[in-house]
């Protein structure tokens, strides 16, 4: 199957979440992983799924598109999931398959890390999804120039993360144009063993790593032709917070506070 997915692009719409300040969901968003691997029951992973689907439903991004830009990330999940379920053997046996053993914990531990894995993914999903990369950067500029004073290049950290976000559509579209024209000579890659599909993409990652440095070359060209250096710039929007985002921080900061309570009281 090839990949198309909006993984990374932004999503524009006229919402609340797009209009709050990128460093206060920067923030947030920090904060929201720090609290999806402080939940550990099941009523604190509810009150982080109701949070989420709350976003969603301000940034009014068609739900469609959440989860076609969440499907190659969901691909991962599958990792944690089998190993917490099979190579944990404390607790009560559920099921007994010659050497394969399936445990109470064992299905506990890999529900609870599925989902907080998939809450870190929607998450930062959802950045992406209402944030333009320009504003990411300019965030990021922002929140990292108070180190500077310690040799940090908060400038030079925040364009590399700009770049690196710009990339991922341009990589994915590149890969689905080298898929399609493979199969087009006639390639198959959904037959055979699992060695065998592996080798298969031999032609598909050789290709794409080779349009990768080139976009890479081409890009430090162009940079370089308009005499590009490194260090501050002036910024035609200023970041200013506003009321929506105090609001916005009041209410991860409610949910800070219930989930402490039902983690530790």
């Amino acid at each position: 199957m090839a990949i198309d997915s909006i993984i990374g692009q932004y999503y524009h719409q006229e919402s609340l979440i797009h209009q709050l300040d990128p460093r206060v969901k920067l923030t947030l968003l920090l904060v929201f992983i720090v609290l999806a691997f402080l939940a550990n029951s099941l009523l604190a992973l509810a009150l982080l799924l109701a949070l989420l689907v709350s976003v969603a439903l301000v940034s009014r991004i068609p739900a469609a598109a959440i989860f076609k830009a969440l499907l190659p990330l969901a691909v991962l999940l599958i990792f944690p999931l089998l190993f917490n379920l099979f190579f944990i053997h404390s607790g009560n046996v559920l099921l007994q398959l010659g050497v394969i053993e399936i445990t109470s914990d064992g299905v506990y531990r890999a529900i609870y890390m599925t989902l907080r894995l998939l809450f870190l993914f929607a998450s930062a999903t959802m950045l992406t999804l209402t944030t333009s990369t320009i504003a990411i950067s300019d965030a990021c500029a922002a929140m990292l120039r108070p180190l500077q004073r310690f040799g940090l290049p908060a400038f030079e950290v925040s364009m590399m993360l700009s770049i690196a976000l710009r990339f991922i559509p341009i990589l994915t579209d590149t890969y689905t144009d080298i898929r399609k024209a493979q199969q087009a000579r006639g390639a198959v890659f959904s037959q055979g063993s699992p060695l065998a599909r592996l080798r298969s993409l031999v032609p598909l990652l050789v290709p794409l790593f080779a349009q990768a440095f080139r976009h890479g070359e081409e890009l430090a060209t162009a940079m370089e032709s308009r005499c590009y250096h490194g260090g501050q710039r002036t910024h035609y929007r200023l970041l200013k917070m506003r009321r929506a985002d105090f609001i916005a921080m009041s209410i991860v900061g409610a949910l800070t506070v219930a989930l402490i309570v039902l983690r530790f009281f």
